[in-house]
């Protein structure tokens, strides 16, 4: 059942996903890589954030940051995508 299937049919049971390999040390460093992308991208964030509510005009100095991390934070989750599509994992 796909995701829309089941957005149509919100009281069918859907069935998980066994992975063919039970664990996978390379999955799992490849996740963490991109929950810390995301951690990063947050505290950039949240940072540019606190510069504006306090009237910080040089705000701006953060966006080629969160540029940064943004790009890091897609390659992360590519990386890991692709991984557990081919290894399926």
């Amino acid at each position: 059942m796909d995701k829309l299937e089941s957005l149509e049919n919100p009281g069918k049971k859907r069935l998980a996903v066994v992975p063919e390999i039970g664990f996978c040390a390379e999955k799992n460093r490849l996740q963490n890589d991109f929950l810390r992308a995301i951690r990063e991208f947050n505290l950039l964030l949240e940072q540019q954030t606190r510069a504006v509510i306090v009237g910080d005009e040089d705000f701006s100095r953060f966006d080629y940051l969160l540029h940064l991390a943004q790009e890091k934070k897609e390659r992360a989750k590519y990386l890991w995508i692709m991984h557990v599509d081919s290894h399926r994992c």
